[in-house]
């Protein structure tokens, strides 16, 4: 299809995301809600923010969950921003307590966030590394605690310490502490879900703290062992390193999200930019006319035994799910910041 402004997709894709359910959060959620908030903002959608203030303000009143974990917090702290409701904000702070004190931890104190399922009783899921680091740097910004701020960056250094491989510098779908096994190296979207989470974490954190540089260098790291990997086409692959695995949506719009964005911010340089502006001709091309960005890989469950990783990832079909909307709303909306007409 022909490349149509960031502005109008943003709203073709809000359209097409809000016919999804969000009674109960599952992953790929947060991003969802986070590209929605940044279409009510940018274009003007209040549609959108009237669809996340529902699920939000119904999720304040419940009584707490182990599925709380994948609540979508950042918008829930931006949900009070936008309304001054503080009981939005009492209930985003029981969340940053049970997430930094009360949920199980392992080795370096990383925490176990879904003990209640068996398969990932003692897992450490690169998926975190999007939703929790920057919410818990957002509420400490809302509520004055700084604490949460030192919570956020322990939350991404001990997940990442669990996540990183002898086989090179891309981070593992997971890492599961009782087992010791690793899977899933080189995801590509959740590689997606590490770098741009920690350049919003790098948004969140004021602009002097402390441990800024460390994550800085953890960024650039991370973004130029995923340059390369780009396809002519300005895709990635869902396995990264993989030429033989398929080219595949979500991968092109969280980094091209995470490019624009930590250019914007002066954290990366020219290359990365015009990496984005590939990725965004590319993530363009699949996007229908419903609003819906196709050829996103469904839910992937990293495999029970590393022999398994290849076939799971490179046969995992393709739909249109929130986690390829979200994705592609954060990149528009990147775009639209960053002054961006196409």
């Amino acid at each position: 299809m022909t490349v149509t402004g960031p502005g109008a997709m943003l709203r073709r894709l809000a359209r097409r995301t809000r016919r999804y359910d969000f009674t109960v959060w599952f992953w790929g959620d947060a991003i969802a809600f986070d590209g929605l908030l940044e279409a009510a903002e940018l274009a003007d959608d209040r549609a959108s923010a009237r669809f996340c203030g529902r699920f939000i303000d119904r999720w304040a009143r419940q009584a707490r969950a182990w599925t709380d974990y994948l609540t979508p917090g950042m918008a829930v702290v931006r949900r009070h921003a936008a309304t001054g409701d503080d009981a939005l904000l009492d209930a985003a702070a029981r969340l940053g307590r049970w997430m930094a004190r009360d949920v199980p931890r392992g080795p370096g104190g990383v925490h176990y966030y879904r003990p209640d399922l068996p398969q990932f009783r003692t897992t450490v899921l690169v998926d975190s590394l999007y939703h929790v680091p920057t919410f818990l740097a957002a509420l400490a910004k809302a509520t004055a605690d700084a604490s949460y701020a030192k919570d956020a960056v322990e939350a991404w250094r001990s997940h990442v310490a669990l996540l990183r491989h002898p086989q090179g510098p891309l981070l593992c779908h997971n890492h599961d502490v009782g087992s010791g096994r690793w899977r899933g190296y080189g995801w590509g979207r959740g590689n997606g879900w590490a770098l741009l989470g920690l350049v919003d974490l790098l948004d969140a954190l004021p602009a002097r703290h402390p441990d800024r540089r460390p994550l800085v260098a953890d960024l650039r790291a991370l973004a130029k062992a995923i340059l390369p990997l780009q396809d002519a086409s300005g895709f990635w692959r869902t396995l990264l390193h993989d030429r033989e695995a398929y080219l595949e949506s979500s991968t092109a719009a969280f980094f091209g999200a995470a490019f624009t964005k930590a250019h914007r911010m002066g954290l990366l340089g020219a290359a990365y930019a015009q990496s984005a502006d590939r990725a965004w001709t590319a993530v363009a091309s699949r996007i229908d006319g419903d609003g819906g960005l196709f050829g996103v890989s469904g839910v992937t469950w990293a495999a029970a035994a590393p022999s398994e990783d290849l076939a799971l990832y490179k046969t995992m079909p393709t739909e249109v799910n929130v986690w390829g909307q979200g994705s592609a709303l954060r990149f528009a909306a990147e775009r639209v910041r960053s002054g961006l007409r196409s």
